[in-house]
């Protein structure tokens, strides 16, 4: 475990403030290369992309070895090894005052992340942070939970994508930050005991306006719904305009589907109206009111049980989604205007009602086979909603958005864990 203490709001300032008046200092100059690599395509970048690497990362932090990397155990110490030489082997700097790790002094663990300097002298000192969660549950009733998917899926996105642009440092303009964060499973969400919110809370008012773009990622390899096959959710767009066209403008990919999604979709519970729970770490940027998107494959029926295994995962689907990625951040992190119209509680009616027919569709064109005969009525039922729901040309009241959020929690129930307590509400 890292044993220094040093104050992470210190650091950061340092870091950021080194940007602003030399452009070098603690980091260098971004090495230059032989061909102008500014314009590489997003093509030929993301045909060097490396699946069986990602397949590597998933197999070695999931193994049975790890344990499930319970945070602050030897095996979730080895994890975090794993990453930091992973960037030290890319040769990106480290973040934290010349140190990769971060150790989270109000609970356990530590998170690591690691610095590519962007090529724009003039936009250097603006971060896009791309980020995933390395913790899972370790051991419960004498069984290993290896949290493959939950979240190595989203570690191993996150490797490549530094791994490809450590080799092309001139392709990006705003620099870019890759973080994987401790602690996301077993505190309470919200507490300064998660990874993310202590990392959020040691930056320092500069380094907080300077981030362009938070993208987190969870659960990025399973296959949820195969009625509607290649799903990848994006969520948190809805919050900017600006966001969603970046979103919405990437070049497609063939085999997948990209859906923007609306976060009050799969953060509402069913028995408490007035109640959010929000599902990974891009809630603790979102309460410091910086911007973010959210991508996630779903909950499979693995979720947080002893089968969520490094066998268990879609490595077709996961390649599709790393090639996403990459072009993501390389649109956040040179067409991306700094955003100036981020609202915490906007909705987005049209991207929501549309998702939510695109999900039932695919639910019903192939039901699960353990689905409940009444649930699957239910939804049967509730395509005529939804249909009336799109022909509506003024918004939906409180009471209308409140049955739209519930027939998405169905969805989710019937495509991934039926037996869900949750569930049983519905």
């Amino acid at each position: 475990m890292c044993s220094h203490r040093k104050s992470a709001f210190v650091a950061l300032s340092a870091l950021v403030l080194s940007i602003h008046v030399t452009g070098t200092a603690s980091i260098a100059e971004p090495r230059q290369s032989q061909a102008d690599e500014t314009s590489i395509s997003i093509a030929k970048l993301q045909s060097q992309m490396d699946i069986e690497r990602m397949r590597k990362h998933v197999y070695e932090l999931a193994s049975p070895e790890m344990k499930g990397r319970d945070v602050g155990t030897e095996e979730g110490t080895r994890a975090i090894a794993y990453i930091e030489d992973e960037f030290r082997a890319y040769g990106l700097k480290p973040w934290f005052d010349g140190d990769y790790r971060q150790f989270i002094e109000t609970g356990e663990g530590e998170n690591v992340a690691a610095f590519l300097p962007g090529s724009n002298p003039q936009r250097r000192a603006e971060l896009v942070l791309v980020t995933s969660h390395h913790d899972h549950l370790g051991i419960r009733d004498d069984e290993i939970y290896p949290g493959a998917d939950d979240n190595i899926s989203a570690v191993a996105l996150m490797l490549e994508t530094a791994r490809i642009l450590s080799q092309h440092p001139e392709a990006v303009q705003r620099s870019i930050l890759f973080v994987s964060f401790d602690a996301e499973e077993k505190p309470e969400g919200g507490t300064d005991e998660m990874g993310s919110m202590y990392f959020v809370s040691q930056l320092s008012e500069e380094a907080r306006t300077s981030i362009a773009l938070m993208i987190g990622m969870d659960l990025m390899a399973g296959e949820v719904i195969p009625g509607f096959p290649g799903t990848l959710f994006v969520l948190g767009s809805e919050k900017s305009q600006h966001l969603s066209r970046l979103v919405r403008s990437r070049t497609p990919i063939t085999g997948l589907n990209l859906l923007p999604f609306g976060l009050p979709m799969v953060e509402a519970v069913p028995f408490c109206p007035w109640c959010e729970r929000p599902v990974s770490d891009y809630d603790s940027f979102r309460q410091a009111d910086i911007p973010f998107v959210f991508l996630s494959t779903g909950r499979t029926k693995y979720y947080h049980t002893p089968e969520d295994t490094p066998d268990s995962l879609h490595y077709d689907k996961l390649e599709r989604n790393a090639k996403y990625l990459l072009d993501l951040t390389l649109g956040a992190a040179n067409e991306l205007r700094m955003i100036d119209d981020y609202d915490h509680d906007a909705r987005d009616q049209v991207t929501d009602i549309a998702g939510v027919t695109k999900l039932l569709d695919g639910v019903l064109r192939h039901p699960p086979e353990d689905i409940r005969s009444g649930t699957l009525e239910t939804l049967q039922d509730a395509q005529a909603t939804v249909e009336e729901f799109s022909r509506r040309p003024d918004p939906l009241s409180w009471f209308e958005y409140r049955s739209l959020q519930t027939i998405s929690l169905r969805l989710q129930c019937a495509a991934a864990r039926p037996t869900w307590k949750l569930c049983g509400w519905l």
